[in-house]
Order: structure tokens, then sequence, then C-alpha cells
């Protein structure tokens, strides 16, 4: 019996395709047993998700016991005319049956499985699960990054992120160079994440300060999404962030 194989475009540093996995898992859990095969393809956003090794370690990080493959040059989303992602494709003897871009509509996709495997079982989502919907914020010059000098006057706005201290834009990210240097943002939603490596061999530790007030320290190594901190509200805040040189940051994003 020919398998159908749901393949879940996945990236390993983006919240929303990790926020997406955990529907995805119980999808797989579900149906399985039952003529599903799912398959993560995993085309890298930043540079460092070509790596197999940082695939490799995030796989193990996030408990994936899924079969991985990695789009590295995007050829096989080229030709399945996917270009953001999460997304979940369903293929059955080499055809396209169902296609969805973004998180969401998993009771669809769940329903269209059911279907094309002619269960009548009972269903895991009677409703469409529910997430919160932010915009990430982008560092990288490739990702228009809206990158500002901040002082003492700043009128500081989401979506932009102010400096101060020597920082520089590149193609992904910013990257700190210097001893003394602050980010400052404003966020929204109750949990709060960035991409972001050390450059170089050693550990790169911050200072993080919301609403100006000291919260913790945090130490960044490999390439990766962290989480910054877990807020009690989803009001508006100001998040600094003080670090020396060698520290990249790609993007913000929030939930």
């Amino acid at each position: 019996m020919t398998k159908l194989i749901l393949l879940d475009v996945f990236s390993y540093s983006c919240m929303n395709c990790l926020r997406s996995l955990e529907f995805i898992k119980k999808i797989d859990e579900k149906y399985r047993d039952f003529g599903l095969d799912t398959v993560l393809l995993h085309p890298p956003e930043w540079g460092f998700e070509k790596l197999k090794q940082n695939v490799e370690f995030a796989s193990k990080r996030y408990k994936i016991n899924f079969p991985i493959i990695i789009d590295k040059d995007k050829k096989i989303i080229i030709k399945l005319k996917i270009k953001f992602w999460p997304a979940q494709v369903l293929v059955k003897d080499s055809k396209v049956l169902y296609s969805h871009i973004g998180e969401g509509d998993y009771k669809k996709l769940e329903n269209r499985i059911a279907g094309i495997l002619k269960l009548k079982k009972k269903k895991i989502f009677d409703k469409e699960p529910k997430y919160t919907k932010f915009p990430t914020i982008y560092c990288g010059s490739r990702k228009k990054g809206r990158i500002r000098g901040l002082k003492s006057h700043s009128k500081v706005r989401f979506g932009t992120i102010y400096k101060k201290g020597r920082w520089v834009q590149k193609n992904e990210f910013i990257l700190s160079e210097g001893k003394n240097n602050l980010l400052t943002i404003l966020t929204k939603g109750k949990v709060i994440n960035f991409v972001a490596r050390s450059i170089g061999k050693k550990q790169k530790k911050i200072e993080i300060r919301i609403n100006d007030k000291f919260v913790r320290y945090l130490t960044i190594n490999k390439p990766q999404l962290y989480n910054i901190i877990n807020l009690k509200n989803s009001k508006i805040h100001k998040l600094s962030l003080s670090t020396k040189s060698g520290l990249a940051i790609y993007s913000f994003s929030f939930q």
C-alpha cells in the first residue's frame, strides 16, 4: 500500500515552525499506524541552518523523531512552489493532494488526512487551535531590518531596533563590536524570543532589562532560538539587551 506522506516544511530557529510542530506531532501520533508518514523538510532561513550538525542538534533538543530532509539549496520547496514556512503538504503517489502555508488550519489538515486514508475515527481537533499572531522583528539588511541610533530624546516604536555602542548590520544579522553595546526594542506578547549566536569560540553573556529594570543574564553560544523572558501580561514593554563584542542577533519574535 502506498503511504500518504505529510511534508512539514520547517526550520529549527523559526518560532512559528516550532509552535506548529507540536500540532504536527499530535497528527503523526494519531495517524502513523493508519498509513501516514511524516517527514520534516528543512529549508534554511539562515546560513547556519544549512549545516547538518546544527539541524541534528536541534532535532535532539526538540525531540523530533521524524526523518529530516535538509533542503540546503531550497530546490524542493521551489519545486513545491513554497516560499514561506511553516507549511504542510500531503503527497501520495507523487501527487500533491493538499498544501497549506503558515500556521493554522490543523483541523482542516486532519480532516483531509482522515478522508484520504478513509478513516472515521474521532478527530484530534474539534475546533481550530488558537495562537497569538505578532510580527517578527528582523535585524539583517536582507530582511530589511530597521536600525536606528538610540538617543535620550528617541521615541521608541515597535518594529524598529535602537542601538547604542558599536553595532554593524550584516546581511542576516546585527553584530556587536566593542565593549559596551545596547539594543532596545518594544515587545508584544507574553513570551519574548530571539535568534542569536556567539561569533567566535567564547560564549556571550548578555544583560536583560525590562522597562529599565534588571531581569537576568543570558548566555548565548550555539545558533538557535533563545527564550529571553516570559512576562505576566501582553502589554507593550521596553526590552534592553547589553553585551560586549561578538553577539549576532538575527530576529526577535513574540507569542
